[in-house]
């Protein structure tokens, strides 16, 4: 009965704070629709969001850690972080396949299932649930997902073209900030008052900022026309509620440290990242499509997250 109570108050905690994350990007919904935020400042801000408050949190996650805290959560983490990649990868695949994807659209579903928001969304709810100081466990899917996207991602999006890797974009300030954490937590290098103070409060500020922009990059999107799609649905079914159940299911199971597991599983259940559309448009693939699966997987989530929680 504890365990039961304990599992319902860890959900209520969650959609909690995915009410609170949904509070956000309606202020930022309402704020484009209002035209206090047009698309020229829509680009800049989120400039600023990636480029330096979500590397300014990563980085102060780590400093907030625990400097005698063992290595073999990070060897657990990066066990988790490789494992969900294989499942996301190899989920791809099958969903191809079981929904009779189009030829024309089959290489983007694959893009939506295994390029995730892990950044956007996945920081405010990691670091709203389980402290800033978890947030350094995410620094690690962001670094191997930034790899993958500028290889394996470039593959895809472009239709199976054999695109040059742009090394520039691969070493970026999310990438160098995830570096930096891992440097600062393996050498245990200690930092001042003043630094933890600066990077706090900087990174703090990602959480609003990233949730309003999502809330913006909402209001831009012609819901009409997204919503026609019946097969965006059956995939979302997938990507959102069936993966990330099951392995909530399978892992529960095993003695396992509960911030690790419970951010490998928030981590499968995460919306379409909103790099995709992006880079569609820039490889000449169908925008719609990715526009699609981003916007309808980012509300959706709002409900979804809760429910996967209920497996945990």
């Amino acid at each position: 009965m504890a365990s039961g109570g304990l599992y319902r108050m860890n959900t209520f905690i969650v959609f909690q704070q995915m009410l609170i994350l949904l509070a956000m990007m309606v202020i930022g919904y309402v704020s484009f629709r209002k035209d206090w935020l047009d698309r020229n400042a829509y680009t800049k801000l989120s400039k600023i969001v990636v480029n330096i408050l979500n590397p300014l949190i990563i980085i102060n996650g780590v400093m907030e850690r625990d400097s005698g805290e063992s290595t073999e959560k990070i060897v657990l983490n990066l066990m988790f972080i490789v494992l969900y990649f294989v499942i996301l990868i190899l989920a791809s695949f099958l969903v191809v396949r079981l929904l009779k994807v189009e030829a024309r659209h089959s290489h983007l579903y694959r893009m939506m299932m295994v390029f995730s928001n892990v950044g956007f969304m996945a920081i405010p709810l990691v670091s709203s649930v389980y402290g800033e100081e978890c947030v350094f466990y995410v620094s690690f899917y962001i670094l191997i997902y930034n790899i993958l996207l500028y290889t394996y991602g470039i593959h895809l999006i472009s239709g199976g073209k054999k695109e040059k890797t742009d090394l520039k974009k691969l070493m970026n300030p999310g990438v160098a900030a995830c570096l930096v954490s891992v440097v600062v937590f393996a050498g245990n290098i200690p930092a001042a008052e003043s630094v933890k103070s600066f990077t706090g409060y900087m990174g703090n500020a990602a959480i609003p900022m990233s949730m309003m922009l999502i809330g913006a990059s909402i209001a831009q999107a012609n819901l009409k026309e997204l919503l026609g799609e019946a097969k965006i649905y059956a995939f979302l079914a997938i990507k959102l509620l069936i993966i990330p159940m099951t392995a909530a299911l399978v892992i529960r199971n095993f003695a396992l440290p509960a911030e690790l597991a419970g951010i490998f599983v928030f981590m499968l259940g995460m919306p379409v990242g909103s790099i995709v559309v992006p880079l569609a448009a820039e490889y000449g693939a169908d925008e719609t499509c990715c526009t699609r699966g981003t916007v309808l997987s980012t509300l959706f989530s709002i409900v979804t997250i809760p429910l996967v929680s209920l497996f945990l």
